[in-house]
């Protein structure tokens, strides 16, 4: 069993509490069944990096999640209006991801909701305390890839 020290029961635990959090949002809980929380985190990554293509390998390597998996996502999300692949002119083989009209919509929804969780998160944690915890996590992920 494990016990309130031990890290992956602690991020499971907060991991459940943000996942129950954002059900019970105004945005999620008035969407289709269809769009999901993770569809959330690919428009809001969309949208801050509009100022560069992004690929499906980009999502990959952020967000940890194998290829396989990031195809069906994607391929998901366009069948549900969400984002579209263009292609890049240099390199014809290339498709980048772009939000579509109601993507953008969708995406500032859950952007508003996701800043309230965030401030939420942020709550008495200090500058530093922040630092450390960030700089904790990259070992974290580092020491399990």
């Amino acid at each position: 069993m494990p016990h309130t020290t031990d890290i992956g029961f602690q991020l499971h635990s907060l991991s459940n509490l943000m996942k129950r959090r954002m059900e019970h949002s105004d945005v999620f809980s008035h969407m289709d069944d269809n769009v999901t929380r993770n569809n959330g985190w690919i428009l809001n990554y969309l949208a801050h990096h509009s100022d560069r293509d992004i690929y499906q390998k980009d999502i990959e390597n952020d967000f940890c999640i194998r290829r396989s998996t990031v195809s069906k996502v994607i391929r998901l999300m366009e069948a549900k209006g969400l984002i579209r692949r263009e292609t890049v002119p240099s390199d014809a083989r290339l498709k980048k991801l772009v939000l579509t009209p109601d993507g953008k919509k969708l995406q500032a929804a859950i952007e508003r909701d996701q800043q309230e969780t965030e401030r939420l998160l942020r709550q008495g944690v200090t500058e530093e305390e922040l630092q450390v915890f960030f700089q904790v996590m990259e070992k974290f992920k580092k020491n399990i890839q």
